[in-house]
């Protein structure tokens, strides 16, 4: 069951990561990015910090860590409904990030 979360966890991270033209591993926002769209920046801020958990910690720490910060559920469903400006408003609500 855990691995199976983990797994999920990570299938339906990597299409943001891909929406967000980053890899897992990015530790840096392009400045052209946080011009062109400072909502989307904001949430790579976040997926780079939970990036560094899993550079530092593993996939396995770093997916239960976001999807306890972040449940894969209530991403999807905000992204979905409000985009990310709706995703960095949820960031910001719930001091995720600092």
């Amino acid at each position: 069951m855990r691995s199976t979360l983990s797994f999920v966890s990570v299938l339906i991270g990597l299409p943001l990561a891909m929406a967000l033209g980053s890899s897992w591993a990015q530790t840096s926002v392009d400045p052209s990015q946080q011009a062109q769209d400072p909502c989307r920046a904001e949430v790579s801020k976040f997926e780079q910090a939970i990036g560094y958990i899993r550079q530092v910690q593993g996939s396995q720490a770093a997916a239960e860590l976001k999807e306890k910060l972040l449940p894969a559920k209530v991403e999807n469903e905000i992204l979905f409904k409000e985009g990310y400006c709706g995703l960095a408003r949820y960031i910001r609500e719930k001091k995720l990030n600092r």
